[in-house]
């Protein structure tokens, strides 16, 4: 029997995607298969209410109390699909997200 071992090198990186958040429901994060993680944290006035995979709607989902209310995407809730947000106030509102994506490659020695 023959084993095979091939030295992997684990690539990481952060991606900033903060979003005006309007009273339309819009994606404020498209799906990545290589997400591993997201913060969304809401810096305005007004509640924010996010949606895993189908569009925003006030008073469901995840919402996110203004001035810090915030979600996170991990391993233990890992979802790689679109996220959506809306806001039931005047303006534009701005939410705050990061993004932390891995990948696995050969290593190139």
């Amino acid at each position: 029997m023959t084993i095979y071992r091939e030295k992997l090198d684990l690539r990481e990186r952060t991606g900033d995607h903060t979003h005006n958040v309007t009273i339309a429901s819009t994606i404020a994060l498209e799906a990545n298969k290589r997400r591993t993680g997201a913060t969304f944290v809401n810096d305005s006035d007004a509640v924010i209410y996010l949606r895993l995979g189908q569009d925003a709607a006030l008073n469901t989902g995840i919402r996110l109390n203004s001035a810090g209310g915030s979600y996170e995407i991990n391993k233990t809730n890992l979802y790689k699909g679109d996220v959506t947000a809306i806001h039931g106030g005047a303006g534009n509102k701005v939410l705050c997200i990061i993004e932390l994506e891995s990948d696995y490659r050969l290593n190139e020695e």
